[in-house]
Order: C-alpha cells, then structure tokens, then sequence
C-alpha cells in the first residue's frame, strides 16, 4: 500500500511536538504553575473574558472582529516579518478590535510567545477596554495551555484537526478541561461537519470555522456557510468566520449565515489604516464602492464582477473604449444573467419617494450594490439627451455618466439617475468646486472629480491634488478618479475618504484590460 502523503498540517505539528519537548527541557511545566501563580498573586496578567465579550457584542447586534498580529504563513509567505508585534497588537486595540490573535509558531508563521506577552504588556495601559488576548498556535499538548496563560494570554485556539487522529475526542475535551481550569474559554477550530459535531460534544461554546484547509491550505469561503446551514447554536454559542476575509462584503456574507464575529489577518497587516479597516469590517465606516470604466468585452466584465467591483463603465463617447450597443447589450445581458436569482429594481427617478439629494442617493447606491453588485454605467461626454435616451433604450442601464461640460440640466432630460463629472484643474479649490455643482436637480446620484485636460474629453488618466476631494467629501459623498492604479488607490482612499473610485487606463496593460490588474485595483480600495 502507499503511504497517504504527508500535507502541511502533519509537518506543522511534526515540527511542534518537536519544539514542545525542547521547551519542556528548558522550562519545566511547574515553572510555568509558578509563574501563573505569581502573576495571580501580583495581580499581573488578570484575565479578560473572551467568550463573555463575544456573547456581549452579538447580543447587542454587533460584530466582533478578531484581529491578527501575523507576520507569515505557509501560503502567503512573508507577510510583514519585521513588524513590531507590540505595537501592532496596540494599534488594533486602538482600533476597536474585540480581540486580538497572535500567532506565535515560529517556523511557518515567524511568531513567538514574546510577541503574544509583548502585546499583552502594551494594551494594559487600556485597562478593562482592552481587548481580550488569544494565543493561535497548534496546541497539541497542556504544557502549550500553561506557556499561553504565563504569557498573558486570555483564551487560546484548539485546533480539531491538529488532535491525534486515533484519540481525537478524549484530547479535545483534555484540551478544553485544561484550558478552562485556567479560566479560558477556548476557541475551537473546525473545517467540517465531523470536526464540528466533535466540538460540539466537547462541549464548545465557541467554535471557528476555518475557511482555510489546514491540509493543503487552500480557501473556500463557502465552508463557513455549508458548517452553519441548518444548526442551532446554544444561545451563549458563538460562530466564527476564519481565514479569507478581507471585506465588508465577506463579512456581510458571513453574517447571512449566522457567524457573529470573524477572525482577519493579511488583511488587517497590509491595511494602511487599521482602524478605518477595523471600522470598514464592522460596518462603521462604509466600504469605498469601486467602478471599473472602458470595459470592452463580456470576459472582461465578468471578470470584474467575479473581483468586487461594484459598477462597470461601458464608454458611448468617442474613445479608443467606445463599444457599440450590440457588444454592450452582450456585457448587460451576462451582467444581468449574475443577479438573475435576485430580486432586484433600481430607485426609478421617477418614483414620489425617489432620493431627493445626494446624500439619499448614496445610501440608494450602496444599497444596491449590496443587493446586484454590479450595477453597469453607460459613460457620455457632450453627447445629446437625445442620443443618450436612445443607448439607453437599446441597453438597460443602470446609470448614465455625464463626463463632459454638458450642463446639469441634462441629468433632467434622462429616463435613469445620473452622474456628473467635474474636472479639477491645477488652481482649483474645493469652494470653487461645490460652487460648479448644481443640486436640486432629481435624477442626480452623485458627483466624480476628474483631472481637468483641455485636450482631452472624459477620463485623463491624470491625478489632481487630493485635498480637494478631501474637502468637498467632507461635505458630499463622491467618486474620485483621475490617475488611479493598484499602486496608489488604497493612499487615495485614506486621504480623500472618497465614497466610490474609479478607475481605467490604470488597470490596463499596453491599452487593454488587465484582468490582474483590475483585481488588485478592487483590492487595494477595498482593503
């Protein structure tokens, strides 16, 4: 017979029990006793409780995040391998994070127990608001419990998997038993329907699902969903998204299923603002909405909705993007074929309790989205209402983007919403552009800021100074474009707080689309 092969789990917990005798070697289990005892008597390290903050949050209707201090792993390589886990950890606490996870392997992951009592020492300048603390790791023996509580971790993480295959139950519960004499509700990690039913009968108030085969360390977010589909969680149980989550799109896809907080690590490490993540995840800052403009062909489009985009451009000026009505009505009908399970209209303009300004219309937008993402915007520049009600006739937009000089009374003329670009130039403000914008008009949804070109009608594919759509977002929600790449979008984000970007000649490559650059784009907006 041949042998099974051995996957990247069995090499991990190889490795652990390995690193686990050596550390038994240089620090017996009753050093550990001791110094738990000492930090208890010294009234150090006191516990925080984990499972109590989490059943607080859900009974409140809130999210928890799980935030992680991560800097590598086996499927991703280095991640952020010199980072200062400290301060980190401290910056999620800032942040909002109900909890923070450390991971402390050092093989794979390049964490250590150091980092984990590093943030401990950090955030307890933060009192009873500081976060509670879980020590991730493959725990597969006590004396990894008693090293967790000596450092000053609140909770650990129990992985079933990782539990010998001929003993899996009676460790488990071993496991558990052990940590909760320590005053630790753990976390239990599972990744499919035996694994769940085996914590369950342990006795596990709160279970993770990994999205993430531990095994070959692939992703599937619709594990999650599968494991929650028709249980019943006691009403103190809490379910736990973990692995791939990188937006509030996922989360809200979670939450659908009945999970009450989600674990998030690459994500939170290449943030470039955890708390505005931090409050992107929770749903108390919306996500930036992303619009991908000069889509030419049906693949393309598909492609940019598979990746999160939340609007696609379809160009009817002239422009070397320009498509004809009988290609755009192919990318409609297989936007449409998307959404075809989904009941979905659009706010007519029409309609007496249609928005009447724009801050309305952007909670409309969002909205929608959220239900048929994504919506599909027919781009005109100095074009006739006349011309623009017959594409729209031949193509079912969604919206109609104004991005020439034409007057906003044209937005009056048109049978869907529409967007009005403004073109800032070199000397402009953000007075002088809230002057140029008109608002009482019905069917206007929202307001872009592009790059001001003489020369060039529509997108410029140059940036403008972001202080100015700073200033005007501050006091209306808008589209920024103008110049944006993967490279430079998540910096545009966090200076101008803009509603939604949009992008073009940024995500092609020799003046077509790139499929991987459109991917990176959403990405990096959304992160």
């Amino acid at each position: 017979m041949s042998q099974q092969k051995e996957s990247i789990l069995d090499r991990i917990i190889a490795q652990r029990r390995k690193d686990v005798a050596e550390a038994k070697a240089l620090r017996p289990i009753a050093q550990l006793e001791a110094a738990i005892s000492s930090n208890k008597s010294q009234n150090l390290f006191t516990l925080n409780n984990f499972h109590h903050k989490l059943v607080e949050n859900y009974r409140q209707d809130k999210l928890s995040v799980l935030a992680e201090v991560k800097r590598a792993s086996p499927s991703k390589g280095d991640i952020a391998p010199g980072i200062d886990a400290a301060k980190q950890g401290m910056e999620y606490a800032v942040a909002g994070a109900t909890v923070i996870s450390c991971l402390t392997e050092p093989t794979w992951f390049k964490g250590t127990l150091e980092d984990l009592t590093g943030i401990r020492i950090k955030i307890e300048s933060l009192g009873d608001k500081r976060p509670s603390l879980l020590r991730k790791d493959f725990l597969i023996d006590e004396y990894q419990i008693y090293e967790a509580r000596a450092a000053g971790a609140d909770t650990i993480l129990l992985i079933v998997a990782a539990m010998d295959r001929d003993n899996i139950s009676e460790q488990l519960s071993d496991l558990m038993r052990v940590s909760r004499c320590l005053g630790m509700e753990p976390l239990v990690e599972v990744n499919n329907r035996d694994e769940l039913k085996l914590a369950l009968d342990a006795g596990a108030k709160v279970i993770g699902v990994n999205n993430r085969n531990l095994h070959d360390f692939q992703v599937d977010l619709s594990t999650t969903t599968r494991m929650t589909e028709g249980l019943q969680l006691p009403d103190d149980g809490v379910m736990i998204a973990l692995s791939g989550i990188s937006n509030r799109r996922d989360v809200e896809y979670f939450r659908s299923s009945g999970v009450r907080a989600v674990l998030v690590g690459e994500a939170l490490m290449r943030a470039a603002d955890a708390k505005v993540k931090i409050d992107q995840l929770a749903g108390n800052l919306p996500e930036t909405l992303v619009k991908v403009c000069g889509v030419m062909d049906v693949d393309t489009a598909i492609h940019t909705a598979d990746a999160g985009a939340d609007f696609i451009g379809l160009v009817f000026t002239e422009s070397k993007r320009k498509v004809d009505t009988e290609t755009a009505k192919k990318i409609v009908d297989a936007i449409h074929a998307k959404r075809q399970k989904v009941p979905f209209k659009f706010p007519s303009i029409f309609q007496e309790n249609s928005p009447k300004d724009l801050q309305a219309w952007a909670t409309a937008l969002r909205r929608a989205v959220s239900i048929a993402r994504p919506l599909v915007v027919g781009v005109f520049a100095d074009n006739s209402a006349e011309f623009i009600r017959d594409i729209c006739q031949k193509v079912p937009l969604d919206v109609v983007q104004l991005s020439g000089h034409e007057p906003f009374s044209v937005v009056d003329e048109l049978p869907v919403t529409s967007w009005k670009a403004l073109h800032v130039g070199k000397e402009s403000d953000a007075d002088g552009v809230l002057k140029g914008i008109e608002e009482g008009h019905t069917g206007l949804s929202a307001i872009l800021l592009d790059t001001q070109d003489p020369n060039v009608r529509g997108g410029t594919g140059k940036t403008f100074d972001w202080k100015v759509a700073r200033d005007v977002g501050e006091r209306l929600p808008l589209f920024v474009a103008g110049g944006l790449s993967p490279k430079n979008v998540a910096a545009a984000v966090a200076q101008t707080k803009a509603f939604g970007v949009d992008v073009s000649s940024g995500v092609e490559t020799e003046g077509k689309k790139d499929l991987k650059k459109i991917t990176a784009f959403i990405q990096q907006a959304k992160q």
